[in-house]
């Protein structure tokens, strides 16, 4: 992922003219996660959030699956794992760089995804094809031979997300809850909150497999433990504004804190530089 993608990300479902327009350097990569998932990524250039694909005798699953414009390459990509059609796409949340290509998978495949997203997908006003099954907590799909757990973490990056654990694979799929080598996006006027957000990850960490691999929602594959350290950054950081806040501190004084210059090189990462993360945790935090 590189440095476009905050800009993407905050366009919410609204594709970027900056981003669709590299769309034809974008290039699919797939990686085996275990079992009989793969995690699929743009890359030399930003495609979308990265697919988790589940491939096998009752065919592919898709979760999430990226901008319209990257439909045709994943679906090519999708060939060398198997011939056999995808019959299940289910949404992480509603945001476009993860769901846009539903316009095109959603022909033949089931979409799947929590009740908010339908609720705001409605309110958006978006030409993109409605989730056919919505859930309000908790589902489980049987498919290519294993349990999909499908569970709705509330209030994280939006209201909608939807974590996904492939159980016999070990496998874990955490949407935008997730980033990797980079600082998080939180968004407010999406049901995001910061706090909850860290809450739900603590209990990602204390309810699933330690050995379990996770997919992020943006950046590399990755593991429970990599997680951990994500979520120790996230409570430093908070925090490190708290205090901040709580002593007058402007939003550059804060950024000089060092428990926020430790993290300095996650502004690097393509997502959010260090001015934009302190601005975006103050603004959460103050309310």
């Amino acid at each position: 992922m590189k440095p476009a993608v905050f800009a993407v990300i905050a366009a919410l479902t609204v594709v970027s003219a900056r981003a669709q327009g590299n769309l034809d350097a974008v290039k699919i990569r797939l990686t085996p996660a275990a079992g009989v998932v793969h995690m699929a990524e743009g890359i030399d250039g930003f495609g979308g959030g990265n697919v988790a694909v589940s491939a096998g005798t009752d065919g592919l699953l898709l979760l999430d699956d990226m901008y319209a414009g990257m439909a045709e390459k994943l679906q090519a990509s999708l060939k060398t794992l198997s011939p056999l059609p995808v019959r299940i796409v289910l949404n992480t949340h509603f945001h476009g760089d993860h769901i846009q290509a539903d316009t095109i998978f959603g022909k033949t495949a089931t979409i799947i995804a929590h009740e908010n997203v339908l609720k705001r997908m409605t309110a958006s006003g978006k030409p993109l094809p409605f989730p056919m099954v919505t859930f309000d907590d908790r589902l489980t799909i049987r498919f290519n031979g294993e349990n999909v757990h499908i569970r709705h973490l509330p209030n994280g990056h939006t209201d909608g997300d939807a974590i996904v654990f492939f159980e016999t694979s070990k496998v874990l799929h955490l949407g935008d809850m997730y980033f990797v080598g980079m600082f998080p996006a939180v968004y407010a006027e999406g049901g995001g909150d910061i706090k909850q957000l860290i809450v739900n990850l603590d209990r990602v960490l204390a309810e699933y497999p330690a050995d379990a691999k996770v997919i992020p929602g943006h950046g590399d594959l990755s593991t429970m433990t990599a997680l951990r350290g994500y979520v120790t950054m996230l409570k430093e950081t908070v925090s490190a504004t708290e205090r901040g806040i709580a002593s007058g501190k402007t939003a550059e004084a804060i950024e000089r804190d060092p428990a926020i210059q430790k993290y300095a090189k996650l502004g690097d990462g393509g997502a959010q530089t260090v001015p934009q993360y302190v601005a975006m945790l103050v603004k959460l935090l103050k309310g």
